[in-house]
């Protein structure tokens, strides 16, 4: 539940303003550079949400990071429905965007380090799920109301979400994998009995040697030497730079561009102003929360780079359809080619980095690294967010939508030569291989450990 109320939040607060948009530039008298600023001063305050997470989860825990995000979102959709002045809505979207940067930091974190090894990929894949299920109800709110009810009212609906996510953290324990790194061992293996995690932390608390995959080191150990500024820290940064790249790659792919201005990219395609541009981006929000609850099904079956690896090539396949679809005014092939690129987006470039980045930083950093590659995302969200219009307004769309096709390109070539297979390997193998130098192809292990593995799993799973 908690997974769900934060992705959610994160979904609705990040695309509520495109189903309105429309609306604010007549009330706000808004030019183009306007509306990208009124979109883009969200995303902005969530790279600092996402900086401010990393110190506070790491020196008072996830829940206290959870809290807060909670009283900023509560904060925010409270100025919004108490007021419709221009200053007091920027300084909404302002808190608004901090409590989704904190969320988009923490909730993965706490998901990966409160789950068994053997549904991991499955948990924090449903946080993309809840994304996109808030986006559908975005734009489904948009579509049914957004003639006849304030759009205040449209906008401030998000602190429902935010209201249930406050009773969901309420009844769960800390991370007991914090818990831990600050010493309280009896608070931690009471967290983990809550949490179904008894077997797993005692093998951690042990310090026992995790396999032969670890080339002698225990996670305590590579903790202390990592703290040391040991030469375990290269691998560290060769982990960050990946992380950091896939979230580069996940928004340059175009996603941020389509999701936030869907109406206006249906228009530019032929579509009618009005309905008929909010139904067809309704629909691009359900093939994208339906092909998301497809990916939650298959994450810890498929695995992480086989998904990465076919998504970004069909997702090659769907832009090319639009580009298309913008040079000769087919519309309705363009509405295809966005729903084939958003099918393939929701089961890799979408779930896959929050899971990834969540599994490959060693506790010691682990904080400090997914606040840093989530700072790094939401950089590059607000620049696209800030420049879309304008791009096409410059170069038109199919040249846009081709700038965002090479990205697609260059994620396929990445995915292959540098991403690792995790898939049923457990934090803490995964960590020592970081700290042991190992090649980031080779941070789930070699592929007979692998094969173990996946046996095990399978076992596990009575497959």
């Amino acid at each position: 539940m908690l997974v769900i109320c934060f992705g959610v939040l994160f979904g609705f607060g990040i695309t509520s303003i495109a189903g309105v948009l429309d609306i604010l530039k007549d009330v706000f008298q808004l030019s183009v550079t306007g509306e990208q600023s009124l979109v883009a001063i969200l995303v902005i305050a969530c790279f600092f949400g996402a900086m401010l997470a990393g110190p506070v989860s790491q020196r008072w825990g996830r829940r206290i990071v959870i809290l807060l995000a909670v009283a900023f979102a509560l904060a925010g959709y409270g100025i919004i429905l108490a007021t419709p002045d221009y200053a007091w809505f920027i300084a909404a979207r302002i808190v608004v965007g901090v409590s989704v940067g904190l969320s988009s930091m923490v909730i993965p974190m706490y998901a990966a380090e409160a789950t068994p090894a053997r549904r991991r990929g499955a948990v924090v894949a449903l946080f993309q799920l809840a994304i996109t299920a808030g986006i559908l109800i975005a734009y489904s709110i948009a579509l049914a109301f957004a003639s006849s009810v304030s759009w205040r009212l449209i906008l401030g609906s998000g602190a429902l979400p935010a209201i249930l996510g406050l009773l969901a953290i309420w009844l769960l324990p800390e991370s007991p994998r914090w818990l831990a790194s600050r010493g309280d061992m009896p608070a931690a293996e009471h967290a983990a009995r809550r949490l179904g995690l008894l077997d797993e932390w005692r093998e951690i608390s042990a310090g026992a040697t995790v396999g032969p995959e670890t080339s002698g080191y225990t996670a305590d150990q590579g903790r202390k030497k990592l703290r040391r500024g040991g030469f375990e820290r290269g691998s560290t940064v060769a982990v960050l730079m990946l992380c950091s790249l896939l979230f580069v790659l996940q928004n340059l792919s175009g996603i941020d561009g389509i999701l936030y201005y869907a109406p206006r990219i249906f228009q530019t395609l032929g579509f009618a102003p009005g309905v008929a541009a909010l139904a067809a981006t309704f629909g691009l929000g359900l093939v994208n929360f339906v092909a998301t609850l497809a990916a939650l099904a298959i994450v810890d079956r498929a695995g992480r780079r086989p998904l990465l690896i076919s998504g970004s090539a069909v997702m090659v396949v769907g832009l090319a359809a639009v580009c298309a679809a913008a040079v000769f005014d087919w519309p309705w092939v363009g509405l295809a080619g966005l729903g084939v690129y958003i099918m393939a987006f929701a089961v890799s470039l979408g779930p896959l980095p929050y899971v990834l980045m969540s599994e490959l930083f060693p506790s010691a950093i682990r904080e400090q690294g997914i606040a840093a590659a989530s700072a790094i995302s939401w950089l590059f969200n607000a620049l696209v967010a800030f420049t879309f219009l304008s791009i096409v307004q410059s170069i038109g769309l199919a040249a846009t939508i081709g700038l965002f096709l090479l990205v697609c390109v260059l994620s396929l070539v990445i995915c292959i030569v540098f991403l690792p297979e995790t898939r049923l390997v457990s934090l803490e193998v995964i960590e020592a291989n970081v700290l042991a130098g190992r090649p980031l192809r080779m941070l789930g292990g070699s592929p007979p450990a692998r094969e173990a593995a996946l046996g095990a799993g399978r076992g596990i799973s009575g497959g």
